[in-house]
């Protein structure tokens, strides 16, 4: 969905199907965590431009737990 980049102004998330970014110190500190903030826009971003299928889907815990994985 995005990568993480550094760049000479900050930390970023850059879309991997095209050249959209978020800039982590763009988000306000006193709304939570940076980083969290901007992986969410992220998110939105790529369901809105990208359709439904290029956001990652959580694994259900039920799967998880039967494969061994917590």
């Amino acid at each position: 969905m995005y990568k993480i980049s550094k760049d000479p102004n900050g930390t970023f998330l850059q879309c991997h199907d095209c050249s959209h970014i978020e800039r982590i110190d763009s988000f306000m500190e006193d709304q939570g965590n940076r980083r969290t903030q901007a992986a969410r826009a992220m998110q939105i971003h790529s369901r809105e431009k990208h359709g439904p299928a290029s956001v990652l889907q959580p694994i259900p815990k039920a799967a998880m737990l039967s494969s061994g994985r917590d």
